[in-house]
């Protein structure tokens, strides 16, 4: 409420200060909300962070879950006539792989033509359909031309805007001597063109063509073939230079035909497998970062206000509940195999204190976890993933994470319980605020009001003692 600049206008008394300093000492009563609200809109920004780094670590934890992570294999080979990629469950192996034709698409070509623009069927007032046939191709290809569009150029544009299996181009080899090229998209006999005209028979003789009985009007300028190769002494034959069915998970791209056998090596991939692992280290030790950091305490001098740096989580044991059951997992024994704990992988908490202040990050013996991984990489897997539902150290965290993060209505997790807990008192002090800026509101009405009175009786006092003096001054 704003203060009042005439209380007491006319007298001696200066209510307009008084005013002022009651309005102060009123106001003063919402720094104490405004203070709480502060320190759990702080806290609620904290969680919001804290649930963050929780997801990121999920992410990772996720990856080292997934069997994909663990098959993956990657090609260590170098070769020549093709190239090869992996996908998940691509078999560890060397194999012997030949390659004795590569996949070409069909072109042709019709004659020489004296013009690209000049008509080439018959002028009959209507239309006629070119049809392009091919065995691949579910649906032939139907293009309708009118009278003005049997040039060369109007075919080639009318072919390439049906957007076919084909592609069509006008070739200018000299002055007066232009051809119509199409070339299949395909490559393969699968790609074959028959091109008929139906209703005009002037223009089926131009650009007529029959692939099965390789006769008609149009010139096979370069035929289709299918890729040959044999993989490990068996022959395969394929429509495309792209092969992704002989080997599960691995993708052929045939380049050239082979001038001797080749070596193809598919290892496991070791890396990745170790990226995975990189990965979820550094995302846990992030979230023991931003624990630190949430709950750090900076120490004062006996006597001293608390630091302003404190962490808004201080001593928040929700926090300290969420650090101890994800820190006693990585203790916990997984199964019966080889492996048994992270610390027999190289993973191992540091000692040391980090230069932020976190205690207890994980540290990587590359040394080790690449012998591991190269020694037993399937002992590995059976540590993180476990039987996927229950075992398996990567499937328990992932577990405990995702009860962590739920929002599942009837089943929040620790992290939106807190986050529901801090809003709900947050709406608390919104009401507690409007409360009291309405009772300071009617305080200060009440205020100005006994002010306005008191002014009036001041200034009627004065003024009758004024015509008092006058008075007496007038019969002395």
């Amino acid at each position: 409420m704003a203060s009042i600049s005439n209380l007491g206008a006319g007298t001696s008394l200066d209510l307009n200060t008084l005013y002022t300093q009651l309005e102060t000492a009123e106001q003063s009563k919402l720094t104490t909300i405004t203070n709480q609200q502060s320190t759990y809109n702080a806290q609620l920004s904290a969680w919001g962070k804290l649930q963050s780094s929780l997801q990121s670590l999920q992410t990772a934890t996720a990856a080292l879950g997934k069997t994909d992570t663990w098959n993956s294999a990657s090609v260590t080979s170098t070769n020549t006539s093709f190239t090869a990629t992996t996908t998940s469950g691509a078999p560890v192996g060397s194999y012997t792989v030949n390659v004795s034709k590569i996949a070409k698409a069909q072109v042709l070509t019709t004659a020489s033509m004296a013009s690209s623009s000049a008509q080439l069927g018959s002028t009959t007032g209507g239309t006629r359909t070119l049809t392009i046939t091919q065995p691949g191709t579910k649906d032939p290809l139907k293009v309708e031309l009118s009278d003005s569009d049997t040039s060369l150029d109007a075919i080639a544009k009318a072919i390439n805007k049906a957007g076919g299996n084909v592609n069509a181009s006008v070739i200018k080899a000299t002055d007066g001597d232009y051809r119509l090229m199409l070339t299949s998209k395909s490559t393969g006999t699968n790609g074959d063109m028959t091109i008929t005209v139906t209703g005009d028979d002037t223009l089926q003789n131009v650009i007529g063509y029959d692939s099965t009985t390789k006769t008609g009007a149009m010139n096979l300028q370069s035929a289709s073939q299918n890729a040959k190769l044999t993989v490990n002494n068996i022959e395969i034959e394929r429509q495309s230079n792209t092969i992704t069915d002989v080997l599960p998970g691995i993708t052929l791209s045939l380049k050239s035909e082979s001038t001797a056998d080749e070596t193809l090596e598919v290892s496991r991939a070791t890396d990745a497998n170790k990226k995975a692992i990189t990965d979820w280290v550094n995302a846990y030790n992030s979230l023991q970062s931003t624990i630190n950091s949430l709950t750090k305490y900076v120490a004062v001098d006996a006597g001293d206000t608390q630091s302003s740096s404190n962490g808004p989580l201080i001593g928040d044991s929700q926090v300290r509940s969420v650090q101890s059951q994800l820190r006693g997992l990585l203790t916990e024994v997984q199964g019966s195999g080889t492996y048994k704990l992270m610390s027999q992988l190289g993973i191992t908490q540091d000692p040391t204190i980090a230069a932020d202040g976190t205690l207890g990050n994980l540290k990587i013996d590359d040394t080790k976890l690449t012998k591991a991984l190269t020694d037993n990489p399937d002992a590995i897997q059976d540590y993180f993933v476990g039987d996927g539902k229950t075992t398996g150290f990567a499937t328990q965290m992932n577990n405990t994470l995702t009860t962590m993060l739920s929002t599942t209505t009837g089943k929040e997790g620790i992290v939106q319980n807190a986050k529901d807990g801090i809003n709900s008192t947050l709406k608390t002090l919104d009401k507690r605020y409007d409360d009291m800026q309405a009772s300071i509101d009617a305080t200060m009405a009440r205020y100005k009001t006994q002010f306005t009175n008191l002014s009036t009786l001041v200034n009627k006092l004065t003024n009758t003692s004024s015509y008092l003096t006058q008075q007496f001054t007038k019969s002395s």
